[in-house]
């Protein structure tokens, strides 16, 4: 049986050992480009969080074929202590009431459940049975995941962190994008997500924009079959995927999750840390630490309906 090229690319990762991740010479490193991947990819501007942060370049891809066009990644976009902030609000914000989640639709919404892992299970909140059972929380419009459609009646708002997020990186690759519907996905260790389309939403005419949190995965880039060879790009905690223009109706998905080990430097955690004021909130960020070491969590960004 003859595999369509993605489908292959998923098999390969799937057996695919730590070695085969750094000899692979087809593996796209958006921190660290071969000579003749980087003939590939053009720089079309910088971005920046905050005002004190670093610039890092907008990198585009649409030297590797028209299907990519409008496929962006800006690679190290958010230093660590940010990263922090916005994986803690994922673990505790997001993930209540009136947001909703997987569990949610089960009748099985936990209030608190960031607080009662790292309560049942306080060397490492990852392991709590409660945590496992989160794969996604949503905000702004909530999809219906059995009709495969939003209704407008069915929405809590988007945190103005996230529009933030959507608004500045659309803006930097020359693009618009309304923050209307978030999902954040919850990824295990050596977890992965299957190729699919994001084909549902009432306008393709706006990005989707997508930051990595925590553990490394190869994110797959698609075309608009899955006869077409992916991209195969290594996406590190920091990282943020545009997928805007043609590529805003291709397949992707997340071959593997590699667990790695949540890096920050001292300086900067003690920084983030005193600016905390207490000692529960110290803990809870050293808490997010060492849940960063082993999951995987992405923020989704997107708009639902035309201007």
């Amino acid at each position: 049986m003859v595999l369509a090229a993605y489908k292959e690319s998923e098999k390969r990762w799937k057996r695919a050992t730590d070695e085969d991740l750094l000899h692979d010479t087809a593996l796209l490193d958006p921190r660290n480009l071969s000579k003749e991947q980087q003939s590939k990819v053009r720089c079309i501007g910088s971005w920046k969080w905050g005002p004190e942060d670093e610039e890092r370049p907008v990198l585009a891809f649409d030297g590797f074929g028209t299907s990519h066009c409008g496929f962006c990644v800006i690679p190290n976009a958010l230093d660590a202590s940010t990263q922090l902030q916005f994986a803690r609000a994922c673990l505790t914000e997001f993930a209540e009431e009136p947001h909703v989640t997987n569990m949610h639709l089960q009748n099985q919404q936990v209030s608190g459940i960031w607080r009662k892992a790292r309560e049942s299970h306080p060397q490492d909140p990852a392991q709590s049975p409660l945590l496992s059972k989160l794969c996604w929380t949503a905000s702004g419009y909530h999809y219906d995941w059995t009709a495969r459609r939003y209704y407008k009646e069915s929405f809590s708002p988007v945190p103005d962190l996230l529009q933030q997020l959507g608004d500045r990186c659309a803006t930097a690759c020359g693009m618009k994008l309304a923050a209307e519907a978030v999902i954040v996905n919850y990824y295990k260790t050596k977890s992965s997500m299957g190729g699919h389309l994001d084909d549902v939403e009432y306008t393709m005419d706006h990005p989707v924009v997508s930051l990595s949190l925590g553990s490394r995965c190869v994110f797959l880039m698609g075309g608009h079959t899955k006869d077409e060879p992916p991209l195969e790009i290594l996406l590190r905690s920091g990282d943020i995927a545009i997928m805007g223009g043609a590529s805003r109706t291709c397949y992707h998905g997340v071959a593997r999750v590699l667990p790695t080990s949540f890096s920050i430097e001292d300086e900067e955690l003690d920084v983030l840390l005193q600016s905390t004021g207490n000692c529960e909130e110290r803990e809870d960020y050293e808490a997010v630490r060492t849940y960063l070491s082993s999951q995987r969590i992405n923020i989704n960004v997107r708009q639902v309906y035309s201007d």
